[in-house]
């Protein structure tokens, strides 16, 4: 019997936040995700194949992609929520959380940079509510429950950032310099 078709467009968003935050990372100088333990060109091939193919998956996918899939919009819902937890923020509209300050990055960069984080979350969250099959809820959830790690991780992350910058202006961001507070 051939395998159903799952087509999640909410999953793809996710997938294209993931990527757009990435690429925004890098390309503002700051680093991206697993930068500091395996390095640029490891995390360039990695982020390369894996965002790809989950984002084809998304769209193509069939029902053994259920767990993956969840697993990512549970992780995009952490990646998104642990930026608002280290960073200050402030309300736009009354009621949009919205940083003020992230990872070294500028103020002219942060309203795209925000922007990107809600489309993450969207995705993420769209994909949970509307696209997750109940039997996948629990990756989902596994998802979620990385957002200590992701924490903890992003804290290193600005550390190195930081120290990078030090050593090598010209490769970083010049905000990471000037950001003098304590990291954990």
């Amino acid at each position: 019997m051939p395998r159903r078709r799952r087509f999640k467009p909410l999953n793809a968003l996710a997938t294209l936040g993931a990527a757009a935050h990435n690429g925004f990372e890098r390309r503002a100088g700051v680093g991206v995700f697993l930068e500091p333990w395996i390095g640029r060109r490891a995390t360039d091939v990695l982020w390369s194949v894996v965002l790809p193919v989950g984002f084809v998956r998304a769209l193509t996918g069939d029902e053994r992609d259920g767990p993956l899939l969840a697993f990512n919009a549970g992780i995009a819902i952490a990646g998104m929520v642990v930026h608002f937890v280290d960073w200050p923020w402030s309300r736009r509209f009354g009621f949009l959380p919205w940083l003020d300050e992230a990872e070294g990055l500028t103020q002219a960069q942060l309203p795209y940079y925000n922007a990107l984080l809600w489309a993450w979350l969207a995705g993420g969250a769209g994909s949970v509510a509307l696209e997750t099959r109940r039997q996948d809820l629990k990756f989902a959830l596994a998802g979620m429950a990385t957002g200590p790690l992701l924490l903890r991780s992003a804290r290193h992350h600005f550390a190195w950032a930081k120290e990078q910058a030090r050593r090598d202006p010209k490769h970083w961001s010049p905000a990471l310099l000037d950001d003098e507070r304590a990291v954990a």
